[in-house]
């Protein structure tokens, strides 16, 4: 068991250097807590703010939001949809996905005729791959987010997290009948 969990880390850190270069059709930024008064956490300040950027940068032409309703009043996607609005993003080229309640749901709603920049933490890359290699994605590639508030004190909690959660995923498809 020891030996799977330090390979499966292994194995998360290898999406830790997950910067693309290219074009694609949209950004799609994973959704991740919010804080109370409905503030975005650090995770989903810096996944959204990465993806604006490769807006910006004319990497990608659309963006889209996925996420889930949070404890404090605001959903995810919301607290997104204001980052972009601060940033000034053209609100027709931004695509709103309310029932991403989880990094699955949030695969199996993008439209498989275009492609994507997945957008997220690094932690969190392995489990997005795996999920979009899952749901045949034809053409997507994982861009790691900019952390713009330096590393997170819990990051060891998120890791260990993502790799039961990778098995989790990883497993869920050989019972999924």
């Amino acid at each position: 068991v020891v030996l799977i969990e330090v390979g499966t880390i292994a194995y998360i850190f290898s999406f830790y250097a997950s910067n693309t270069q290219g074009s694609y059709d949209c950004a799609v930024v994973f959704g991740a807590a919010v804080w109370p008064g409905g503030n975005p956490s650090h995770a989903l300040s810096d996944r959204t703010h990465t993806a604006i950027d490769a807006y910006k940068a004319g990497h990608v032409s659309c963006l889209v939001f996925s996420g889930a309703d949070s404890a404090y009043d605001k959903h995810e996607v919301d607290v997104m949809l204001d980052l972009a609005y601060d940033r000034k993003v053209e609100l027709e080229d931004i695509e709103l996905d309310y029932d991403g309640d989880n990094t699955r749901a949030t695969v199996e709603h993008l439209d498989p005729s275009r492609s994507y920049l997945l957008v997220s933490n690094d932690f969190h890359l392995a489990r997005i791959n795996l999920a979009a290699t899952q749901e045949q994605l034809p053409s997507f590639a994982l861009q790691s987010s900019t952390y713009r508030h330096e590393r997170y004190t819990r990051e060891p909690f998120f890791i260990f997290r993502e790799s039961i959660a990778f098995w989790y995923y990883r497993l869920w498809r050989q019972f999924d009948t």
